[in-house]
């Protein structure tokens, strides 16, 4: 039955609703009343322009800015962290790595985003692979620094963003 009724609508039925209501309506107002109907129509149309596409997109632009910008200041931030543990060098880790990293990952509070942690095969030094998931970005970085005060570096890393905001998935190989 639904779909009989939507069969029967087509624009020949507002044609009909615009020929036999709306422009008999119309053109009983007097001439002022017209030209206010007008103006009205427009108004409404321009309205309708405005709150309902421009300043909508307006929004949403200035809010990708404001991400753009945070993402900007968090790069800026990892550039001067990495620019830092370079100038500082690079000490021998006491204990094991494993031990190490644990101790860090527990100090900085990021143990319980730790899904991840493997020895790496191969190589001359040891290596293990940490994997973190839904970590706080601020925090996942300043136990990398806290690794390099230790004297692990990184060999490789990778960072994914989530869709939770300054949250991160990180998968990094250190030694």
């Amino acid at each position: 039955m639904v779909k009989h009724a939507m069969k029967q609508f087509s624009f020949s039925f507002l044609h009909d609703v615009w020929q036999g209501r709306v422009l008999p309506y119309y053109q009983q107002l007097a001439e002022r009343e017209q030209r206010l109907v007008v103006w009205a129509s427009v108004l409404v149309l321009l309205m309708v322009l405005v709150f309902g596409m421009i300043l909508p997109l307006n929004d949403a632009l200035h809010n990708k800015e404001a991400l753009l910008s945070g993402l900007q200041q968090q790069a800026e931030e990892a550039e001067q962290l990495a620019q830092h543990i370079l100038k500082k060098g690079v000490k021998k880790p006491r204990g094991s790595i494993m031990t190490v990293v644990d101790q860090q990952a527990r100090a900085q509070k990021v143990r319980p985003f730790i899904t991840s942690l493997r020895p790496q095969l191969g190589g001359d030094k040891p290596r293990l692979w940490i994997q973190m998931k839904q970590a706080p970005y601020a925090a996942s970085v300043k136990f990398y620094e806290a690794l390099a005060k230790q004297g692990i570096h990184i060999v490789q890393i990778k960072w994914q963003k989530t869709p939770i905001l300054g949250m991160v998935n990180v998968q990094a190989v250190v030694q």
